[in-house]
């Protein structure tokens, strides 16, 4: 009751403000120093218009230009010519909010447009902030070893950096910035190393794994691309500290350097403010010591290290899942896979599946172009109804795209056949989920399954499934945050926090047709979780509400944004998703949608 009287409170303020503000006059807007303003005169109203509109833009060059330091090496035209394209960052949005006032209309038209400085300061402390959290999110990733995602926000925070009039002034935990970020992004290339591992030689080629740590430990994820003797390759997502390269089988692998992806500007022109300086800017900072040599000793040691964290994860697993002693049999259908696969005569395993499993390893296989990675070991577990068996490394490659890594989970029903199977949830995801004390066995593993599943529907266009698993009533939401009120959504769930939200809201019907289409125009489609926060419902059923940083990945396009869920999984094997928003990044005041922002009955 209390958020509803102050969300009153803040809606009728706003009417009354709206109504009682006066419009300044032509003197007050060029007299009170509180605007920042254009002229213009023509024949007809659009000509007055547009010249007061370039006026205005003018202005704002000359404030921005203000907070600007002149590099020394710079000439007085280039020193404009910079001030005028970081101007053009901001005024896309800027001129939406600018008023006019007609002083004289045709055939002697005379316009005015101004924006209040106020306004134009709010544009410039909403940069400052994004730039902030895009180094908080880097660090973030730096720890927890996800080098793709450090990499990713320290540059975008650089470039936006570079675009603030007030760059020198802009700290972070007492560092400046304008140094403190290049610092960031040199040292993760500093930190990354890669060395040869398993040589797999066919026909004028040969296919080398690598092994690639950043601080000593196995890379969670890290994009790069490669020279194969004539040109750059496609980028390769690296995860869990395998890679992979293909090279002439004369390459005698000497010399070989990765180059490390750091500005991922497709992902960038998703971010209006990004999409401006990339387009703008004549040339976003170049850093030329991103290359990794790929060396050919202590490859043991890495090794190593890869079975350490193998080890690793399967001991978070364990806290998840009852482990199986005797394995045999499960062991030697996954050997005859790995032939089949080897060889690519599929239909000799056909025996070993379900009729739905069979379909999913079929689109599997399809699934660009597959192939096996050298194995650590695999984990067999029981579970209600089966067993599961997990860890099987592939790596999947699309022509003129890019190059995947992922682990493949095989799920075996009481018959001992494959009735399905998924990309394995990221590393750090499992352990997350494997540390939460107070839930059982069950549920963590039914967690981790259903992400497992959610994520692999993606991949292999399973709409049937994804059909299935949402609620008929379910709230879909994708955007950002604008304008909300209170209103009932279903007979469960009323949203009500008095943010505001700019979002489109989908039934189902409308999002799964969206899906299908998005499904029948892509190559491919890869999503990779990082961070991740669960959280179970208050009212003691089984319903929980899941916080993802979701990387998005298709041939046509990409995204970077936080993903939440809220499913329903009593019934183990039939989840349920209620509701599921989008938003490509936090709001102001760095939260995403989590559970506080609904009221589950």
């Amino acid at each position: 009751m209390k958020k509803f009287l102050l969300l009153l409170i803040i809606v009728f303020g706003g009417v009354i403000e709206n109504v009682f503000a006066q419009t300044p006059t032509v003197a007050e807007i060029k007299s009170s120093g509180e605007y920042l303003w254009g002229e213009g005169k023509g024949s007809t109203f659009n000509k007055a218009d547009k010249e007061a509109l370039s006026a205005l833009v003018s202005q704002l060059s000359v404030s921005i230009q203000v907070g600007f330091e002149q590099y020394s090496e710079e000439t007085e035209e280039q020193y404009k010519e910079r001030v005028q394209s970081i101007v053009k960052t901001y005024s896309s949005a800027k001129l939406n909010n600018t008023q006019r006032l007609v002083i004289s209309d045709e055939p002697n038209a005379e316009v005015i447009r101004y924006i209040a400085k106020s306004e134009v300061n709010k544009q410039y402390e909403n940069r400052r902030r994004k730039i902030v959290q895009y180094v908080i999110d880097g660090e973030k990733a730096d720890n927890n070893v996800q080098v793709s995602d450090a990499l990713r926000f320290y540059y975008w925070a650089l470039c936006l950096l570079n675009s603030y009039p007030y760059s020198d002034t802009v700290t972070y935990n007492g560092n400046l910035l304008k140094t403190y970020i290049p610092n960031k992004i040199n040292g993760v290339f500093n930190g990354l190393a890669a060395r040869i591992g398993n040589i797999e030689k066919e026909e004028n080629k040969q296919s080398v794994e690598l092994f690639i740590t950043y601080k000593g430990k196995p890379v969670q994820n890290y994009d790069y691309t490669y020279f194969d003797g004539i040109n750059y390759s496609n980028i390769v997502s690296a995860k869990d500290g395998r890679g992979v390269i293909e090279v002439s089988a004369m390459n005698e692998l000497k010399d070989i350097r990765l180059r490390s992806e750091y500005a991922f500007e497709n992902e960038a022109m998703l971010d209006d403010d990004l999409a401006q300086v990339f387009e703008e800017m004549d040339e976003v900072i170049p850093f030329h010591n991103n290359k990794v040599t790929v060396e050919k000793d202590k490859v043991e040691e890495v090794k190593e290290t890869l079975v350490q964290k193998h080890e690793e994860q399967k001991t978070n697993e364990k806290e998840v899942f009852e482990q199986l002693t005797d394995n045999g049999d499960y062991l030697n259908v996954i050997k005859e896979l790995e032939k089949s696969i080897k060889q690519k005569t599929y239909t000799n395993v056909k025996q070993y599946f379900t009729e739905e499993g069979y379909a999913m390893f079929n689109s599997l296989m399809n699934y660009g172009n597959a192939k096996l990675l050298t194995n650590e070991g695999y984990s067999f577990y029981t579970t209600d109804d089966g067993v599961i068996c997990r860890s099987m490394p592939m790596r999947f490659s699309f022509k003129g795209n890019k190059t995947f890594i992922e682990s493949i989970v095989y799920e075996f029903d009481q018959d001992k056949k494959i009735k399905t199977l998924s990309f394995q949830l990221e590393q750090e995801a499992v352990a997350d989920i494997s540390k939460q004390d107070r839930w059982s066995k069950k549920a963590k593993h039914v967690l981790i399954r259903f992400l497992e599943n959610y994520k692999t529907a993606y991949a292999l266009e399973r709409h049937d499934y994804l059909t299935q698993i949402f609620s008929e009533d379910a709230l879909i939401i994708v955007g950002s945050i604008v304008e909300k009120k209170p209103q009932a959504l279903d007979k469960q769930i009323m949203l009500l926090n008095e943010k505001d939200i700019l979002f489109n809201r989908y039934s189902k019907t409308e999002y799964m047709k969206n899906l299908e289409r998005c499904f029948a125009r892509n190559e491919f489609i890869n999503l990779r979780f990082t961070e991740n926060e669960i959280k179970k419902a208050s009212s003691g059923k089984e319903v929980y509400g899941i916080q993802i940083k979701q990387d998005y990945f298709s041939s046509t396009y990409g995204d970077s944004g936080y993903l939440f869920l809220a499913v329903d999984l009593e019934v183990a094997d039939k989840p349920v998703i209620h509701v599921r928003t989008w938003q490509p990044e936090r709001d102001e005041e760095g939260k995403i949608f989590s559970f506080v922002d609904f009221n589950w009955e």
